[in-house]
């Protein structure tokens, strides 16, 4: 089965300014995977709640919902890679491989300098090589 691409919010599209402190990679990681057993929980106020302001204006718990009823469409999540992260342009990327019975998807979590979920994105996971 093939997942299209499901862009949520513009990763990385919140105001960059230069950030006094960012989430260390243990609270990152921390909080991406909280995102997604959120997500995958049905959690959607939950998962809104850490939304940065931006992000909070742009989705709701009821998109979020649509989204995640889409990528459920793959089968059950069968398991997770463990969260990479990576430091871009003042924001935290968090990408976490999750596979599913039919699909594996990359998973990307932006976080901004306080915590809060600056983006939110899936896309079928690029083959490695």
């Amino acid at each position: 089965m093939r997942i299209r691409s499901l862009l949520l919010a513009g990763l990385l599209c919140a105001s960059v300014g230069h950030a006094v402190a960012q989430p260390s990679t243990a609270d990152a990681q921390a909080t991406a995977t909280r995102v997604l057993d959120q997500l995958d929980a049905g959690d959607y106020a939950a998962v809104t709640a850490t939304f940065d302001p931006q992000m909070t204006a742009a989705l709701g718990a009821d998109a979020l919902r649509q989204v995640q009823t889409q990528i459920e469409a793959a089968g059950p999540v069968t398991s997770r890679d463990a969260p990479r992260v990576t430091r871009q342009q003042g924001i935290t990327v968090v990408v976490t491989r999750i596979h599913r019975a039919q699909v594996s998807l990359d998973a990307t979590v932006a976080l901004d300098a306080e915590g809060r979920v600056a983006g939110l994105h899936f896309t079928p996971a690029a083959a490695t090589p």
